[in-house]
């Protein structure tokens, strides 16, 4: 996989992008017809190269990473995000710089967050996470 190199000269961009009260819109993600829970294998282990190389040339990798680093515990970051897992997240959280941001979100919430930005309804949404439809809406406003 590649380095954060893909990260030089963008950190004020990235750090906007995190505290920026809009939920961007993700259409533009190159896993949009991918499984979302594959980004998140047990045990912490690291997801297929292929998988994670559809990362490495995607125009909303910024994003995805920035929604990420604004949504998750930094003490209990899991999954990969824009290619980058989570040692490399507590890597860039450090180089950034970043604040405290907001409460973090549970992996319920963010697999809601990506799931609707890629387009899920929410019926779909809360059948594949087992929670209400009210409880999938609070989730996708909490990062609004």
């Amino acid at each position: 996989m590649d380095s954060l190199h893909f990260l030089a000269d963008r950190g004020q961009e990235l750090r906007d992008l995190i505290h920026s009260p809009e939920n961007r819109d993700s259409v533009r993600a190159a896993c949009t017809d991918v499984d979302v829970s594959l980004y998140h294998p047990e045990d912490g282990e690291r997801p297929a190269d292929g998988l994670l190389a559809v990362c490495v040339g995607c125009e909303g990798r910024l994003e995805c990473l920035a929604l990420a680093l604004r949504a998750e515990d930094p003490e209990a970051r899991h999954g990969w995000y824009g290619g980058l897992g989570p040692a490399d997240r507590d890597r860039i959280a450090a180089v950034v710089r970043l604040d405290a941001v907001a409460t973090p979100l549970s992996d319920k919430a963010l697999a809601a967050i990506r799931l609707g930005q890629n387009g899920w309804r929410i019926n779909d949404i809360a059948q594949v996470l087992g929670c209400s439809r009210r409880t999938v809406q609070r989730y996708l406003r909490s990062v609004r």
